[in-house]
């Protein structure tokens, strides 16, 4: 699937290259567009023992260099790069290929799988709290599609994203997890099991410089088998000022 992915961008640039008269400096100027996003994404297959919280804030920002497909530029071609920040708020902990300080492994979870689970309400007689725990993933991205502008400036956009994981962490503060009374702050930089490649469609419709954006991610956070499968549907607003 992954090596069809890259076939399918290579071919894609090389058809748009085919459209495209030699741009001069200030066409290629034209030809840029970059923008940003604001969204929230909706997790699927989250376990059922997870409470996610009702807003998970994310963030993008690309840049598209457009391929005119017809002499009145309503129809263009796009590809470009950008980076994205997905984040995943719940009340669990993600534990990975080991016992975790509470409990044995879940029923049916391998010692190499990574996993959420849930601190208890007390350990060694002091109460824990869990404030805030997330996952966080950032991504390169290459995006690329279609894109039809009408005369009344209002814009339709089908792509497709492919991207490589730069950054995985989980954030937790609350209780100290060994039961010490005090409160902390953690964070986790090294993560086990998180697929290193995602991708999927996009939609954007809008009006002159804004518009709302759907993602929907056919790939999953974990690598097959060794995490739970959960993935973001991301929807939310774009901006392209530039």
């Amino acid at each position: 699937m992954k090596r069809n992915i890259f076939l399918l961008i290579t071919l894609l640039a090389v058809v748009a290259t085919s459209f495209a008269q030699k741009p001069s400096a200030e066409s290629i100027r034209k030809r840029l567009s970059l923008g940003f996003g604001l969204f929230t994404d909706i997790w699927v297959k989250v376990p059922d023992s997870i409470d996610p919280r009702a807003i998970h804030q994310g963030v993008d920002v690309a840049i598209r260099y457009n391929f005119p497909m017809d002499k009145k530029g309503h129809l263009n071609f796009f590809i470009g790069g950008g980076i994205g920040a997905h984040n995943f708020y719940n009340n669990a902990l993600l534990g990975t290929g080991k016992y975790n300080i509470y409990e044995k492994l879940p029923a049916g979870v391998d010692a190499n799988e990574s996993y959420f689970y849930n601190a208890p309400a007390k350990f060694n007689g002091q109460n824990i709290e869990v404030k805030k725990s997330k996952l966080s993933i950032t991504y390169f991205d290459v995006p690329f599609g279609f894109q039809y502008k009408s005369i009344k400036k209002v814009h339709t956009t089908l792509g497709f994203k492919v991207g490589w994981s730069m950054n995985a962490h989980t954030k937790y503060k609350g209780s100290d997890l060994e039961g010490s009374g005090y409160e902390v702050k953690e964070k986790s930089l090294k993560l086990r099991n998180i697929d290193n490649f995602h991708y999927g469609p996009f939609f954007e419709f809008g009006y002159k410089w804004i518009g709302a954006s759907v993602f929907y991610q056919l790939s999953s956070v974990f690598e097959k088998d060794l995490g739970p499968q959960i993935r973001p549907i991301s929807v939310g607003l774009v901006f392209r000022p530039f």
